[in-house]
């Protein structure tokens, strides 16, 4: 993970405290566990410091829209701001999230860095030197390493992306992304890559799988494997039609998703920022096939399988809450 992801992972666990810390204000075990985050790395000062402090700038923003407040500190800092009606509640923390997000981490590092990239809202099919072809999902990146008589490799950097390979066994097509490598036999296949964890599923044909603590294992169609943090490493079958349904025919599909994991994938396609107010509501499980041209429609599709609700907060956030 480069440095810059790094940050930005932490500025989001940052984010996330502050929402758990405004929806729970009186809850001390809450507060003992966000001590004990804030102690284990100099990062995380820092990079709360970074999104309390947004947060403070923002406070005359809220206060000319009608949001009555009280301060309350505690000896991280933190300060408690209460709003006038519960629908707005961690609406300030989501700005000041985005706000933070848009700044630590712009989409042009990746345009100057990588051979291919695709911000907010945007994809790219990219024709390769030796006809393959890589569809890019928002926000993702790659750099292109084909030596001309040896492997051909792609290194995707950040996002999605789905690969029909021109097949050539003597010029093994191979893709990293994170922890794990991709090594193509004849295939289509999806990768994606995040803070996170790393996943790979095929649509068709057959690929090989390596990664760290002894991870080697082949796939073929209808396969899924994903490799979390700590090398925990889990597998999984799904109907082959829907794996790069994105690239394809411009769905998302969802089994039995988490609604925090179905908003995760639906934000790249938002020309924006989407944020979930609420803990409960990210568990929420949902099921359904959804239009990625029209995201903010499958948005309010999804929430309304959990009896919640977008809040416009400006042209570019929504906030889902119930």
């Amino acid at each position: 993970m480069s440095s810059d992801e790094t940050y930005e992972h932490t500025s989001l666990e940052a984010a996330r405290w502050l929402v758990s810390l405004e929806e729970s204000p009186d809850d001390q075990k809450l507060k003992d566990e966000f001590e004990r985050w804030l102690s284990e790395d100099p990062t995380h000062r820092e990079a709360w410091d970074s999104t309390s402090g947004i947060y403070d700038l923002m406070g005359p923003l809220f206060a000319k829209k009608g949001y009555s407040s009280s301060t309350q500190s505690c000896k991280s800092g933190w300060r408690h701001t209460s709003v006038s009606k519960r629908i707005l509640y961690g609406v300030p923390i989501a700005l000041a999230a985005a706000v933070a997000s848009f700044m630590l981490v712009p989409d042009y590092y990746y345009r100057l860095t990588a051979d291919y990239s695709t911000g907010k809202a945007q994809q790219m099919t990219v024709k390769l030197a030796d006809g393959s072809e890589v569809s890019l999902a928002p926000k993702s990146a790659i750099n292109v390493v084909f030596r001309r008589e040896g492997d051909r490799e792609i290194h995707l950097l950040r996002g999605e992306g789905f690969f029909k390979v021109s097949h050539n066994p003597e010029r093994p097509f191979r893709v990293t992304a994170g922890k794990i490598s991709v090594t193509d036999i004849g295939t289509e296949f999806d990768v994606r890559v995040s803070q996170k964890a790393s996943a790979v599923a095929v649509r068709s044909g057959e690929v090989h799988v390596d990664g760290d603590n002894h991870l080697s294992t082949d796939l073929h169609s209808g396969q899924r494997i994903e490799r979390r943090g700590r090398g925990i490493v889990s597998a999984s079958h799904e109907d082959a039609e829907n794996i790069g349904a994105w690239a394809t025919s411009g769905q998302l599909v969802l089994e039995d998703s988490s609604f925090g994991d179905a908003v995760t994938q639906i934000n790249p396609y938002y020309n924006g920022r989407i944020f979930v107010a609420n803990r409960h509501l990210s568990v929420g499980k949902v099921t359904g096939v959804y239009n990625l041209s029209t995201p903010e429609s499958a948005l309010k599709a999804m929430a309304d399988t959990q009896g919640a609700k977008l809040y416009h907060i400006t042209p570019w956030i929504i906030v889902v809450s119930y």
